[in-house]
């Protein structure tokens, strides 16, 4: 008899966030491994019903799930973060797996009551899991540090796939200018602040490009902080942009810059890596997993000695353009959706 698996993806309901992103890309190479002994169902908003073919079943979200839902009889339940509040009700027979992707409240030390309720909510998904799936070593490693995991869980570290996997660089006629790209919302521990005062030490026709949702306010600072460094007609805000401007951007851009101080994984390297542009990005968290040995590290943050490795980045691809892209390439092959599906389906397996 087939154990039947149902697997949260209601975070469909947003593919421009990470999450969304994540749900995605999971749904649409399940179906496409080997299923054998699993019935798999899809926990997903009714517009996303039958979108993931017929191997699949469906069950419809809805928001007042979080705080009553149907969800019963089944034997493996996939809650593809720690943060959702969706979970089978009357579930005595059912096993729990979360993905955890990152716990950033617990990087850095902040003693408040708010920050103690997180640490109790991610404590009890922990306590009642069988199985655990980590996005990064780091991020294993960093929630065993803080964390206690009972004896009966079992650990399993699956990277992220890449969602623009062989996707093929598009030459522009909109940015054929030399600029660095920043991808990601803007938020105070990826950092992006620091980027402004390095473009001066920088030459002076190369732009910089940010993508990602950015508040009113954030923006106003982001243009009051280029204007302090006289950079202000080199900084371009485009906010929130569709997959077709991203990839236009990518693949027009003379580097991706990257200076987070905290990720559970990272994934705009991996779709740099991609496209073949130079990765510069902090030697943190899970970030050098993801960049390897292909990518530039910042081990600190003043302005000029960051300039500094943007220079040599971009003097090193420049000198060998074919080999460079050869490298950064096959290090983004390492993360595939297919291969993370594979893994999925066999930890659903040994739960």
């Amino acid at each position: 008899m087939k154990k039947k698996i149902i697997i949260d993806f209601h975070y469909l309901r947003n593919t421009n966030k990470g999450f969304g992103q994540y749900c995605l890309n999971l749904a649409k190479h399940l179906p496409n491994q080997d299923q054998t002994n699993l019935d798999l169902f899809y926990y997903l908003p009714r517009n996303w019903k039958k979108k993931f073919g017929k191997k699949i079943k469906y069950k419809s979200y809805f928001s007042f799930h979080k705080k009553i839902n149907f969800l019963s009889n089944y034997d493996v339940f996939h809650g593809v973060t720690h943060l959702s509040k969706i979970e089978p009700q009357n579930a005595k027979q059912t096993k729990f797996i979360y993905t955890i992707h990152d716990a950033i409240f617990s990087i850095f030390d902040r003693d408040n009551e708010a920050t103690k309720k997180l640490y109790a909510a991610l404590q009890q998904k922990i306590n009642k899991s069988s199985s655990l799936v980590y996005i990064s070593e780091f991020t294993k490693t960093s929630i065993h540090k803080k964390f206690q995991i009972p004896s009966h869980v079992k650990e399993y570290v699956i990277y992220n796939g890449n969602p623009l996997e062989n996707e093929k660089p598009i030459k522009s006629n909109t940015y054929n200018f030399p600029y660095l790209l920043s991808v990601g919302e803007f938020r105070g521990y990826k950092n992006q602040d620091k980027l402004i005062p390095m473009l001066s030490f920088l030459n002076p026709e190369i732009k910089l490009i940010f993508i990602g949702k950015c508040s009113k306010n954030k923006k106003q600072e982001i243009i009051d902080l280029a204007k302090k460094h006289h950079v202000e007609h080199r900084v371009i805000i485009k906010g929130i942009v569709s997959e077709d401007s991203k990839k236009d951007l990518y693949s027009n851009a003379q580097a991706l810059v990257h200076p987070s101080l905290a990720e559970g994984f990272g994934l705009p390297v991996v779709e740099a890596m991609s496209f073949g542009i130079p990765v510069i990005i902090s030697n943190k968290t899970s970030l050098p997993e993801v960049g390897g040995t292909v990518a530039h590290y910042w081990n600190e943050y003043e302005p000029e000695y960051m300039a500094n490795i943007v220079k040599t980045a971009l003097s090193e691809f420049k000198e060998h353009p074919e080999q460079k892209i050869k490298e950064l390439n096959n290090q983004a092959k390492k993360f595939s959706w297919s291969n993370a599906a594979k893994q999925y389906l066999k930890v659903y397996n040994e739960v």
